[in-house]
């Protein structure tokens, strides 16, 4: 995934073909060749590694002109004839970047999609490649995040170093630059990457900072933090790479690349515009802080806990401010449980999976648990359980294989407690609640 180098965002294809270096007059025709032509005059073995080569020296180039600035470097690739809207595209693509400060850009790999076969000497021949890149957000990004371009490229096979690339879209997920009408805020504690009416924007700015305060008076700190808001839940899915499905009723979700005994250091939070709108500013406030949470957490340990505490903690971070009564806030985990009886094992992962239905149940028994724990040992004894649980200790539990495990180690280290403890004062709770 490399360097600033293709043209992200934007799609054009050409009906006229630019003229051939060192042809006066009359453009070459363009072709798409797929199968061998009987009038080709180019070695093919050679044409294949000219043309890999020339490729790849292009988009390191063009990233390398992306990472200084360099706006006509950049375009430099798509500046022939017949990709004028394609520049266009790929100037607005650059503008983005340089406002949001994404740099660091690097090509990880290139491999073609469709492979050409040689053409007679004059004939523009056409072919599609997916490169893959990293980058990084200077000042937030500690780690590269990736992403994947479909291009497409044209020469003349007896001038492989003559290339243009007359198409460029993301693979799959596409990326914040992609988003047309973006709007970037910076500052210390977030970065804000938004589509919408001022308004929209600048509410996004405030409750990020009231996010970040509210974090870092649980953990002790909070991560300067990437957040999305994109016009449509639509783009929302895209980015994060999900069904629409999937985010049904989901106001943020948090997504980054997580290494088993790393830091998480590229995370983003996605608003999902269609759910978030429709919260009082309260619930806004809970949803941001609950995300940044989640972003806070990874970035300062190194391994995965089991759902119920992650969520859990998150929440319990999120409500600490808000004065609701309990019940109210919990109250879909007891309605399924007035008719379902009282559960006897704190929730399993798979509880927290969209297509179950028990997502509200889930996040409300689990906010219950940390909130157990939080009454009887204290908020800080919950982080000091988090930390171990996680690996984010300097002498973390001996058994991090299994994270059940890791976190019955961290009740007995942190709290001198068991997990059925936990669960027989978790389930008392439940009842003064059904009462």
């Amino acid at each position: 995934m490399t360097t600033m180098t293709l043209a992200l965002g934007g799609c054009a294809g050409s009906s006229a073909p630019p003229v051939p270096p060192g042809t006066a007059g009359a453009a070459a025709p363009t072709v798409r060749v797929t199968s061998p032509a009987a009038t080709a005059d180019i070695d093919p073995s050679a044409w294949a590694g000219a043309r890999t080569r020339a490729v790849t020296d292009l988009l390191r180039t063009r990233a390398a002109a992306a990472d200084r600035g360099d706006e006509a470097g950049w375009l430099a690739p798509v500046s022939g004839a017949s990709t004028g809207s394609l520049r266009t595209a790929q100037s607005a693509v650059f503008e983005r970047m340089r406002a949001m400060e994404a740099g660091n850009l690097h090509l990880v790999t290139v491999s073609e999609v469709t492979a050409p076969v040689p053409a007679p000497r004059g004939t523009q021949v056409e072919w599609d490649v997916r490169a893959s890149l990293t980058y990084r957000l200077r000042g937030f990004d500690a780690t590269p995040r990736t992403f994947d371009l479909d291009l497409t490229f044209k020469a003349d096979p007896s001038r492989p170093t003559d290339l243009v690339i007359t198409a460029s879209a993301p693979s799959g997920r596409p990326q914040p630059w992609d988003l047309a009408g973006l709007v970037v805020r910076r500052s210390a504690t977030s970065l804000v990457l938004a589509v919408g009416a001022e308004s929209r924007v600048e509410e996004v700015v405030a409750r990020a900072r009231t996010a970040a305060s509210r974090v870092a008076a649980v953990w002790g700190n909070s991560r300067p933090a990437v957040w999305i808001s994109p016009a449509s839940d639509a783009d929302a899915a895209r980015l994060l790479g999900r069904s629409a499905d999937d985010l049904r009723g989901v106001a943020a979700a948090t997504d980054g690349p997580l290494t088993p005994g790393e830091h998480a250091g590229a995370d983003r939070i996605v608003l999902v515009p269609g759910a978030w709108t429709s919260l009082r500013p309260e619930g806004r406030d809970v949803v941001m802080t609950h995300e940044l949470t989640h972003v806070t957490v990874r970035a300062s340990t190194t391994r995965s806990v089991p759902v119920w505490l992650s969520e859990g903690f998150a929440e319990l971070v999120a409500y600490q401010p808000i004065d609701l009564p309990e019940a109210t806030v919990v109250a879909p985990a007891l309605d399924r449980i007035r008719s379902s009886g009282l559960p006897g094992a704190l929730p399993a992962d798979a509880a927290f999976e969209p297509a179950t239905q028990t997502l509200a149940t889930a996040y409300g028994l689990s906010l219950l648990a940390l909130r157990t724990l939080a009454d009887r040992y204290g908020t800080q004894a919950v982080v000091q359980l988090y930390r171990a649980a996680a690996g984010g200790l300097d002498e973390p539990t001996d058994r991090l294989d299994d994270r059940e495990a890791a976190v019955d180690d961290a009740l007995r280290s942190t709290m001198g407690t068991t997990r059925s403890a936990l669960v027989l004062q978790w389930q008392a709770r439940i009842r003064d609640l059904l009462h």
